[in-house]
């Protein structure tokens, strides 16, 4: 009697790497690149600073979202409001801002003027970008 040999064939193994490849290259396709990840984040975080200020608003008085080039602040009266998130906040490294105003200010429904503010990257993120537009409601949303 012969004796079973157990294992894999060469063609099995074959199909197996060629499957695993294109499952690969369909998933890196889809992730993007590592360098969007900083814009993604400064962006998140701007419009997390914009819902704090809508919300900060209804309850104080004289509540605005200042912009520079390189953070964004919510401010009370143009001190910064005292969080668990210091303000101003910074950017990720290689972020640079860039908005229709130079301040956004509240009223005590929340609203504010309509504008947008843009994230651009440099060094390890250029070519990469961000915009996040704020409606006259004060709803903040990524463009």
């Amino acid at each position: 009697m012969k004796k079973l040999q157990k294992g894999f064939t060469l063609i099995e193994l074959v199909t197996v790497m060629i499957l695993v490849g294109v499952m690969s290259i369909a998933l890196m396709t889809r992730m993007g690149s590592v360098n969007t990840a900083a814009v993604q984040a400064g962006r998140d975080d701007v419009i997390a600073a914009l819902f704090f200020a809508q919300q900060a608003a209804m309850m104080r008085s004289n509540i605005q979202v200042v912009v520079s080039s390189s953070a964004i602040s919510v401010t009370e009266n143009g001190a910064p409001v005292q969080t668990p998130i210091k303000y101003p906040l910074a950017m990720p490294s290689g972020i640079s801002l860039s908005s229709s105003q130079a301040a956004f200010v509240y009223d005590k429904l929340g609203r504010t003027t309509a504008g947008t503010i843009s994230l651009t990257g440099s060094g390890n993120t250029q070519g990469t970008s961000a915009q996040v537009a704020l409606d006259a409601s004060g709803y903040a949303y990524a463009n």
